[in-house]
Parts: structure tokens; C-alpha cells; sequence
């Protein structure tokens, strides 16, 4: 997986600009109710500065979903956020999503995770109940909110999301 290696300050106006300009550069206006967690994150645009603030490559491969040709992505989790006891917060995600784009990553999402171990039932958050993905013992939930998703914002896969590169 190859990062981007310019570090990359992102001023609030800046910020507020990518804000302005909506899902992947639409003119859309934001009515989710989610420009709290756009404005936490809009710096993570840079990977070093989503490293920076203790967010790491975990390990895991990219993910999709080739069968329905959905892709998810790479994630960076934030260790000290996902081993907190399971809890929540709007502006702090456990994980940011990014897909491959011309050779770099682009943040596309950020997902919120609870150990299974830190609940026994499905959590939830933001309106929605957590999703479970019992291979990796978590319950989880996309906010596709760097990237449209024609699904559904909390969908776990975007077909606006290229496949894992192969």
C-alpha cells in the first residue's frame, strides 16, 4: 500500500472549502446532519496527518466486495480509540477508510467500531444499529461521508468505491 508522502497542513479555511464543495467535489448540500464529523476529519485528507494523530495501518487487506462489485477499502484504526471499552464518539471514529486513487489513498469514510467483547448486542450509533463482522470480532458501521454512496450512507460497501487493486 503506497501513502502519499507530502504532509499536508489544512488550514480551517481550507478545510472549510472541502466542506463547501460536498461529497467528492459536488456542489451538493450536506443534509445529514454529519458536518461535525466532516469537520473532525477533513485533515485526514493527508494520511500523515491522520498518522500524526495516532491513526495506523492495521494490518488488514483492503476490503470489497467483487461479487457485487462494492468496494470498502484500506483502513487506518486508531488503537487507543478502538481499545477504549467500546465507547463512541461522533467526532472521533475509530478507523478512516481510503481508497486507492492513482496510486495514493483518498479518504472516503470513516467507520466507528465496538469490540464484540465490549458488547454483547449490536451498538447503536448515529441512528443505526452497528453491523457485525464476527471474522474480525467487531461490530461496526460506515459514514460514507468523503465519498457518495448510492446505497446508503451507512451502507458497509460503496459501489462509488473502486475494487481492491488485484
Amino acid at each position: 500500500m503506497r501513502r502519499a508522502g507530502v504532509r499536508v497542513t489544512v488550514s480551517a479555511a481550507a478545510a472549510a472549502g472541502v466542506l463547501a464543495a460536498g461529497y467528492a467535489g459536488s456542489a451538493q448540500a450536506h443534509t445529514d446532519g454529519l458536518d461535525d464529523v466532516r469537520a473532525s476529519t477533513a485533515a485526514f485528507h493527508a494520511t500523515s496527518q491522520a498518522e500524526a494523530a495516532g491513526y495506523g495501518d492495521p494490518g488488514l487487506p483492503c476490503f470489497d466486495s467483487p461479487s457485487t462489485n462494492q468496494g470498502m477499502g484500506f483502513h487506518l484504526v486508531n488503537g487507543d480509540l478502538l481499545n477504549d471499552g467500546g465507547q463512541l464518539s461522533r467526532t472521533h471514529p475509530e478507523a478512516l477508510v481510503y481508497e486507492m486513487h492513482d496510486g495514493t489513498l483518498k479518504l472516503v469514510a470513516v467507520e466507528y467500531i465496538v469490540k464484540m467483547s465490549d458488547a454483547a448486542t449490536a451498538p447503536h450509533f448515529l441512528g443505526q444499529q452497528m453491523v457485525p463482522n464476527p471474522s474480525l470480532g467487531l461490530w461496526t458501521l460506515h459514514a460514507w461521508i468523503w465519498r457518495k454512496n448510492p446505497q446508503s450512507l451507512f451502507a458497509s460497501y460503496n459501489a462509488n468505491v473502486p475494487l481492491c487493486p488485484r
